[in-house]
């Protein structure tokens, strides 16, 4: 995947709010060179073709297109789709960044972001070039954030139910047979899948979470060393320490004098 950069954006095109109508289809038109666009749907259900397969999109659906890709082709008649629509001039073509498909997945920053955006496009003392670039960083910021972060939909169902199971308590003392249970499989088992699926053992995959979460905590809260680690389940400051220092090299002392 390309750098990340804004250097090719020129400008803004347009900016609206796309709704159709009953009955109707939008038929995927070609997007044409010098531009890209997005439809970030913020209402009912729509088809697109990727790759010349037609994949369904719903609310928070982000649909990134690049010269030659087509526009949505289909609408749920019953359910018709809306969405906010932005384009942007581009000096260049350049490499997918962010997947076709992506996902923002809190429906009211959705609906927030596209009046804000509506708003500004027509304040004529909002300066296009800025609304331009703030725009198009934004929503590849949350393409990326979501790529980075969905769960493959390969992995099995019974795998992801552990894998939420942990992410929502982390500082409970898990066992591999905790785990199992959660999924309804035997603990050899459950490593299989964990390494399969999650190229990591239970294990690590735990303490790669619970270092996730004290990032966040020595970032966002001046809570002690000790808190920190009976929250995340590392049991103590010198174990959280240990493991941190490990992983992130650096000590978490370090690492929050450079959060400020």
């Amino acid at each position: 995947m390309a750098d990340f950069d804004l250097a090719h954006v020129r400008g803004l095109t347009g900016c609206s709010f796309f709704v159709m109508a009953p009955g109707r289809q939008p038929g995927g038109p070609r997007l044409a060179d010098g531009l890209e666009k997005v439809e970030l749907i913020t209402r009912g259900r729509c088809w697109a073709l990727d790759d010349g397969v037609e994949r369904e999109a719903g609310v928070g659906t982000i649909i990134w297109h690049q010269p030659g890709d087509r526009l949505v082709s289909r609408s749920d008649e019953r359910d018709p789709y809306a969405c906010l629509v932005i384009t942007w001039a581009v000096a260049r073509r350049t490499p997918r960044r962010v997947p076709r498909f992506s996902h923002w997945d809190d429906h009211g920053e959705v609906l927030a972001f596209s009046r804000q955006t509506l708003a500004s496009y027509a304040d004529e003392r909002i300066d296009r070039r800025v609304l331009a670039l703030a725009s198009y960083g934004q929503l590849q910021w949350r393409a990326h954030a979501w790529s980075a972060t969905a769960t493959d939909p390969a992995v099995p169902v019974p795998l992801r139910r552990v894998v939420a199971a942990m992410e929502a308590e982390p500082g409970r003392p898990w066992s591999v047979a905790d785990m199992a249970d959660v999924a309804g499989w035997s603990p050899s088992r459950l490593h299989v899948m964990f390494r399969l699926h999650l190229r990591s053992s239970p294990h690590q995959h735990l303490l790669d979470l619970r270092l996730r979460r004290v990032r966040g905590l020595l970032a966002g809260a001046r809570l002690p060393l000790r808190e920190i680690a009976l929250r995340t389940g590392l049991g103590s400051a010198a174990a959280l320490c240990r493991h941190f220092r490990r992983q992130v090299g650096l000590s978490p002392g370090d690492y929050r004098a450079r959060q400020y």
